[in-house]
């Protein structure tokens, strides 16, 4: 052999073997085959996740079923309601595996340390959404304590590795988020609204009030002006408009003043002062109230300087008062009121009573609807004499204070309606506009 032959053999010898081509297409299959693993496994993934938020326009639910009647009357129902009506189906029609929940978890855990985690947190997001969704269903009694998982000990869930759902009605859309009510003893700082009604026909309660009439028996014109209010100081109840059993602290003041128009300068005849505090209670149909309540008289100055002659007297009743009112129907209302003055001076004796009925149809909104009212009002110093007012007209109501204000005409008989002058006797027509609160 030749140089040149010895040669080409030696490097012959040092090129690397060439690798089969069948090894080549080995490679490239394994490759294929793992891409398109990879891209099944995102692919579900993502259809998991779209279902997962509800973005899934397929509707599940067995034909017959609560969920599919629901769906059937709620068909436009928005993404998010659609959702948790689906989640509510999983828990009445399916029973929930939990162990293959971890082991599933478990095994994709190897890939990523944040995935066990995830599905703890998740199943105990739905728990909890669950319970929260069941207790605002004051019409259901539903307890999710043998579903609830903890993260912090995830292992608890393979003491019972197959817990079937409790069965339940789906929620109505309606009811889906709602928030609970409020805790059933509640206190409410000035709430709106009073348990126990101010009397329509009552000539001393507290209210907003101008009277133009003429006193019949006396040949005169007269303005009957209140300045005053009702309000509630804290209440206990439930916090819902309609509870029907609450209890509530009210406050009132007022000045009852005379006017005489057809005297100079429209001379102040007199006023009488009013302050009271009382607990009122309602239940249902029936409310009651308790309290204090003072009430002075004062003569005005021009008209002692104009009719010099007249006696001054410093009328003053100190009174613990009871009342009842019963309504007999949502428009008719009945009511008996007594007090007893602990302390009296310029005449007052200590016994009083007042008796009185409404008719009071509720308003409907700018429309209004008409009333009626009269009351009775018994003192102790009268004797057997009696006053008698009665009122009816036109009102309307606010639908969240349940303030009233009223149009009409109002007729009185009886005592002079200014206690300084207990001798009087009046009786007065005409009418006004009322505020009652």
């Amino acid at each position: 052999m030749n140089r040149s032959g010895i040669l080409h053999t030696k490097f012959s010898a040092l090129k690397p073997r060439q690798k089969p081509l069948r090894s080549l297409t080995a490679i490239i299959a394994a490759l294929c085959l793992h891409v398109g693993a990879e891209t099944s496994v995102f692919a579900q993934s993502f259809v998991d996740s779209w279902n997962r938020d509800g973005h899934d326009e397929v509707l599940p639910g067995t034909p017959g079923s609560a969920l599919s009647e629901v769906r059937r009357f709620n068909s436009g129902l928005p993404v998010s309601d659609r959702f948790l009506l689906d989640y509510a189906e999983s828990k009445s029609e399916r029973s929930v595996d939990l162990t293959s929940a971890i082991l599933s978890s478990q095994t994709r855990s190897t890939e990523s340390q944040t995935h066990v985690p995830h599905v703890f947190e998740t199943l105990q997001l739905t728990s909890f959404r669950d319970d929260a969704r069941s207790e605002s269903e004051a019409a259901r009694a539903y307890d999710d304590s043998d579903t609830t998982v903890s993260v912090a000990d995830p292992t608890a869930l393979l003491q019972d590795s197959h817990v079937p759902a409790k069965p339940r009605v789906p929620a109505a859309p309606a009811q889906l988020f709602r928030n609970p009510p409020g805790p059933s003893d509640s206190w409410q700082l000035l709430p709106s609204g009073l348990l126990y009604r101010t009397y329509l026909a009552g000539p001393k309660e507290p209210r907003l009030q101008y009277l133009s009439q003429y006193d019949v028996k006396n040949k005169r014109q007269v303005a009957d002006a209140v300045l005053g209010g009702r309000v509630g100081l804290l209440r206990k109840s439930s916090g819902l408009a309609d509870d029907p059993d609450a209890f509530q602290l009210d406050v009132d003041g007022a000045v009852f003043a005379r006017v005489l128009p057809e005297e100079p300068s429209s001379m102040l005849e007199g006023s009488d002062y009013r302050v009271g505090l009382a607990g009122t209670w309602k239940q249902d149909a029936l409310a009651w109230k308790l309290g204090y309540c003072h009430i002075s008289s004062h003569i005005g100055d021009e008209f002692l300087l104009a009719y010099p002659a007249t006696p001054r007297m410093n009328y003053v009743r100190d009174s613990v008062i009871a009342g009842i009112s019963y309504d007999i129907l949502s428009a008719s209302r009945v009511y008996a009121e007594a007090g007893y003055a602990v302390g009296i001076s310029g005449g007052a004796e200590p016994f009083e009573l007042q008796l009185g009925s409404e008719w009071t149809p509720h308003p409907r909104g700018r429309q209004g609807a008409p009333f009626a009212a009269v009351n009775a009002q018994f003192r102790e110093e009268q004797g057997t004499r009696a006053g008698l007012n009665t009122s009816t007209g036109w009102g309307w109501e606010g639908a969240r204070t349940g303030h009233r204000l009223r149009i009409g005409a109002n007729y009185y008989n009886g005592p002079a309606l200014q206690y300084s002058f207990a001798e009087r006797w009046e009786s007065l027509v005409g009418g006004g506009i009322w505020l009652d609160f």
